[in-house]
């Protein structure tokens, strides 16, 4: 059977970069699926993209689906033959609908009793025919953030498509898409290589693409671009500021990758901070900027989509608006700083934070009362919880400002900014300036305590208002983010040992109760704590699932939160029980107790369903036997222990002595029968296993881990 490579390009108008990558990944999975559902053997794939192309190359493909030989069964044995063994009409309409005849059926023993059967070649089918039928309408389920119509309004895609490549090996695999027909014709660059051209084969198209100007694979596409951006910023002296995200976006607006180096006045680098001016070169321009060795420099580094500017056209144009929004940011700066920051405070009033929730003028009075209650609760000094006090009452009061108009992305830096500026003490600063910290899973936290308090009481009061209007995410929706706003908590809680996740739950959610604090849903929000305390150890377990935890060592340590009511939630203390039992689980003893604690936990439950009365400690006196008074004495023992190590915060140590149980709970269980007929002593060895229960969910609850065997 022949085998080549497939090579599949749709050509297309722009596609905006944000959408180039997650569109190739989706080309990919579905001709693949295509591929897989057929049975037709492949390689590896490879997809590309560039902002008039998505591409997918896919290495040995096979060229028609395997031969086989299939069963085809007709009707049953009495309904095909009559009693003289001649078809019956039955069989013969069976045949004629299948395209045989008659006598090429016997009768086929089946587990469902004897039939009429024939056997069939199937497969063979060609490649091209498997694409040809089902590409069309996989291509058209593909979703973008944003799709267009075109022509006669019949065809949706993210653009319009105006050419298709489809070739194996050296064929045309006919296909159809949205009226345009496929061939070998490509379009190279727009200006180095304009005008179609033939690609010869599949294995050749990526070199011939080049040929006329487009680099098609984008991690090659980005590292010459990285390389020219660097080169070019040491030619004048400095250094280039490494922006991966911005890197990422500027090798996918070009199709040929070259860069170029502008200049704009000296004194914009004075005059404005730096993270103002560097989110106007990378928000306006896609522009990165140029460290020396005392600080930025008066120059820019961009991104264009050929390899030279003999005029310097395409310098001066960049300059051109660079210069012009470097003032205008000049511009809003000075006249932000006309006012203090306090002073904006009354204006958030009229700024909607959500429509069941309120301004941002009541998040702010909520924030800053949760902030007071956290800073209390981690035991802060007196100076350094009114801090985080004054940076809650400041943190939203750079919305109305004329500098996060036009520039969004600079919200809580530039609060920051200005309160450095207003002379508010550098704690207060940095906490405003943090506040957006972290945004994902990848950020880091906020530098300060102050910053990490008010990152937390800020996400608290979001996820208790959304949970109490109807918010929480179901599924894949998640309208407010609080899936992300949840993660963000949790990492912040992880830096704050003291604090209890739970209570501060519950003190966020008393602070929807009307008045100038917002909306009063005290009785929603009452209502949704537990869900949404139940959603945060989801989220803890997400973040645990990320550093390598098992699911049911994940399911062990949030036990200890989720099975008891009104337990408290301190993240931190949480994920060193967790990392001990990670630690340890690899212990024989530890493994071999688990499995006991499971079979404990049972005996307990069906105890507890009969209503046998037993309490913890309560009648051992009238324990006998050797081995459940031995275990009697290894149990106080381990309490002792368990309880200091735990104390401690030394959870390796605590674990360690529970584990110093498995021989005598092993021997208990060998030699003693817990559900004697004597009530007495039947509540005796329920007690002592409920001993044994307590101290294996000490640190982590050791029933819900999985045990091989």
């Amino acid at each position: 059977m022949k085998t080549a490579d497939l090579l599949i390009e749709l050509g297309t108008e722009e596609i905006p970069a944000r959408m180039l990558p997650g569109a190739a990944a989706d080309l990919e999975a579905l001709v693949l699926e295509l591929l897989d559902r057929a049975g037709l053997p492949h390689g590896p794939a490879r997809r590309f993209w560039t902002p008039r192309r998505l591409a997918l190359r896919v290495d040995a493909v096979a060229g028609a689906t395997p031969a086989r030989q299939e069963l085809l069964l007709g009707p049953p044995a009495a309904a095909a033959w009559d009693a003289a063994g001649q078809p019956t009409k039955a069989l013969e309409g069976f045949a004629r609908k299948t395209g045989r005849d008659a006598a090429a059926f016997a009768r086929v023993e089946t587990p469902k009793g004897v039939y009429a059967g024939a056997t069939v070649a199937a497969g063979g089918e060609p490649l091209a025919a498997v694409l040809s039928a089902g590409f069309a309408p996989a291509v058209g389920r593909m979703t973008f953030a944003k799709m267009m119509r075109w022509g006669d309004g019949v065809a949706r895609f993210v653009r319009p498509v105006h050419w298709i490549v489809a070739l194996f090996g050296d064929e045309i695999v006919p296909l159809e898409l949205f009226g345009v027909v496929s061939g070998r014709a490509s379009r190279g660059h727009r200006v180095l290589g304009p005008g179609p051209f033939e690609v010869p084969d599949a294995a050749s198209w990526e070199p011939t693409l080049e040929r006329h100007g487009v680099v098609v694979d984008a991690a090659a596409r980005r590292a010459r671009l990285a390389a020219q951006l660097v080169a070019l910023s040491a030619a004048q002296g400095g250094a280039l500021v490494e922006d991966e995200g911005l890197l990422d976006e500027s090798a996918d607006i070009v199709e040929f990758p070259g860069a170029q180096v502008g200049r704009f006045e000296p004194h914009f680098v004075k005059d404005l901070p730096a993270e103002v001016l560097g989110s106007c070169l990378k928000t306006h321009q896609k522009g990165f900027c140029v460290r020396g060795t005392d600080g930025l420099l008066p120059l820019f580094a961009v991104a264009v989509n050929r390899p030279d500017d003999p005029e310097g056209h395409v310098r001066r144009g960049h300059e051109w608006v660079v210069s012009g929004r470097l003032e205008d940011a000049l511009f809003f700066w000075k006249e932000d700083r006309r006012q203090p920051l306090a002073a904006r405070g009354a204006r958030l009033e009229g700024i909607v934070f959500q429509r069941e929730l309120g301004t941002y003028a009541a998040k702010t009075r909520r924030v800053a009362r949760l902030a007071a209650a956290l800073a209390g609760a981690a035991g802060l000094e007196a100076d350094a919880a009114a801090a985080v006090e004054r940076a809650a009452v400041l943190s939203r009061c750079d919305l109305p400002t004329g500098l996060v108009g036009e520039f969004p992305e600079l919200q809580g830096i530039c609060g920051g900014l200005l309160a450095r500026a207003d002379g508010e003490p550098e704690e207060v600063a940095r906490a405003i300036y943090d506040l957006y910290l972290p945004s994902g899973p990848d950020d880091p936290l906020p530098a300060t305590r102050a910053g990490r308090l008010l990152g937390l009481a800020d996400r608290l009061d979001t996820l208790a208002g959304g949970f109490a209007a109807g918010l929480a995410p179901t599924g894949s929706s998640d309208p407010f983010a609080l899936r992300r706003t949840g993660m963000g908590a949790i990492r912040l809680a992880l830096s704050e040992p003291s604090i209890d996740l739970a209570a501060a739950v519950r003190e966020a959610a008393a602070g929807y109760r009307g008045g100038e604090t917002g909306p009063d849903l005290t009785e929603r929000a009452g209502q949704t704590t537990p869900a949404l305390l139940g959603f945060l150890v989801e989220r803890f377990g997400v973040l645990a699932e990320r550093d390598g935890a098992r699911y049911d060592e994940i399911a062990a340590a949030a036990a200890l939160v989720g099975g008891v009511a009104g337990a408290p939630f301190r993240p931190a203390d949480l994920w060193q029980r967790l990392a001990a039992l990670r630690a340890f689980r690899e212990s024989d003893d530890f493994l071999a107790l688990a499995a006991a604690a499971k079979r404990v936990r049972n005996i307990l439950a069906q105890a507890d369903e009969r209503g046998d009365g037993y309490a913890a400690g309560e009648g051992e006196a009238a324990l006998r036997e050797p081995e459940e008074v031995r275990l009697a004495a290894a149990i106080g023992v381990a309490e002792r222990e368990l309880t200091a190590a735990a104390a401690a915060g030394d959870y390796e140590r605590a674990l360690a002595h529970v584990a110093r149980l498995r021989p005598d709970v092993d021997l208990f269980f060998d030699r003693i029968l817990v559900m004697d007929k004597d009530p007495a002593l039947r509540r005796a060895r329920l007690s002592l296993l409920h001993r044994v229960a307590r101290a294996t969910h000490g640190v982590v609850d050791m029933a819900e881990l999985v045990v091989a065997g």
